[in-house]
C-alpha cells in the first residue's frame, strides 16, 4: 500500500517542506503541490530533490486548487492532506497504513491531530470511532483526512474552489464540503481516534471567535451547497434560535442574517459545482 502525502503550499512556503518529510520509506511518496504567485517563488529547494519527492507547480492562489491540483498528480493508493507547516512520525504513517489494511471497507477516514509538548489538545475528540453522515459528524480538519483515492478519483469528487483560503469569498471551510461530497456520493466516511499529524494548537481558524462575517458568511455557503434555496430560511430561523447567543456574544442578529444571506447567495446564484 503506497502513501501519497499531499502538501499543498505556497511561495515561500516551498522553503517549509524539507522539515516535513521523513527518512525515505519504499510506501511513502510525497506529492508538493506549490502555487507561485511571483517568478521570484518559482524554485525548488535542493532538499526536495529526492526520489520519494515529486513538486508540481502551478500559478495563483486558493487552497481548494492546489489541493485538486495535489490528487491530480497523485498515483498512490491512500493520500493524506497536508499543509506546508505539520509534523510526521514514522507511527504515524504505520497507523494509518493499518487502519485502511485493517477495514477494507473504508473510503475517507477522519484521524486526530496531536501537539507539541505543554500544548492543549488541538481538539476534544471523541475515544470512539463512528461514521460520519449528513446527522452525525463534526468539524474536521484538512489535516486530519486521508482517502483511497481510486475511491475519489473514479467520483470525480474534488475540492470545491469557492471555499477555502484564497478563493474569493469564502474564506475557508473547503474540508467540510469535500467529506460532504464524499458522503454524498456514497463512500463510506470514517472518524478513527488514532494520531496521524502533528500541529501546534494555535491554527488560525481555531483561534477566531463565534459568529464573525467569516464564519457566518461559510454558514450560509454551506447551507447553499448541500440545501439550495433552503439556506435562506434556515438563515432567517438561524438567526432567531441564536438570538441569545448572539447577544452575548454582542452579535446585531440583523448583522449575522444579513452576513448568512450573504453567503447562501454566493453559492446558490453560481449553481452546482
Amino acid at each position: 500500500m503506497i502513501v501519497n502525502i499531499l502538501i499543498a503550499t505556497i511561495d515561500d512556503g516551498i522553503d517549509r517542506i524539507e522539515e516535513i518529510l521523513l527518512d525515505p520509506r519504499p510506501d511513502v511518496k510525497y506529492i508538493v503541490s506549490h502555487q507561485v504567485t511571483a517568478e521570484e517563488y518559482r524554485r525548488e529547494p535542493a532538499a526536495l530533490e529526492r526520489e520519494d519527492v515529486v513538486v508540481e507547480q502551478l500559478k495563483g492562489r486558493g487552497i481548494s486548487r492546489n489541493r485538486n491540483n495535489a490528487i491530480a498528480v497523485a498515483d498512490g493508493d491512500i493520500a493524506l492532506l497536508a499543509d506546508d507547516d505539520v509534523r510526521y512520525r514514522q507511527e504515524y504513517i504505520n497507523a494509518l497504513i493499518k487502519t485502511f489494511n485493517d477495514d477494507s471497507s473504508i473510503d475517507v477516514a477522519c484521524f486526530k491531530i496531536a501537539t507539541p509538548g505543554g500544548e492543549e489538545s488541538y481538539k476534544d475528540y471523541a475515544e470512539r470511532s463512528y461514521l460520519l453522515n449528513e446527522e452525525v459528524h463534526h468539524y474536521v480538519s484538512s489535516m486530519e483526512i486521508a482517502f483511497r483515492l481510486k475511491a475519489v478519483k473514479n467520483r470525480n469528487i474534488v475540492f470545491d474552489q469557492r471555499f477555502g483560503l484564497g478563493s474569493k469569498f469564502v474564506s475557508y471551510g473547503e474540508e467540510a464540503v469535500f467529506i460532504h461530497d464524499c458522503i454524498k456520493a456514497g463512500l463510506k466516511v470514517k472518524y478513527v481516534p488514532v494520531y496521524i499529524v502533528e500541529h501546534s494548537a494555535q491554527s488560525a481558524t481555531k483561534i477566531k471567535a463565534d459568529y464573525t462575517a467569516e464564519k457566518n458568511i461559510f454558514k450560509g455557503a454551506y447551507d447553499a451547497r448541500r440545501f439550495g434555496w433552503l439556506a435562506f430560511p434556515a438563515a432567517f430561523l438561524g438567526a432567531w434560535q441564536l438570538r441569545a447567543q448572539l447577544k452575548k456574544a454582542k452579535k446585531p442578529a440583523f448583522q449575522y442574517l444579513r452576513e448568512r444571506l450573504r453567503g447562501a447567495w454566493h453559492i446558490y446564484r453560481q449553481g452546482n459545482y
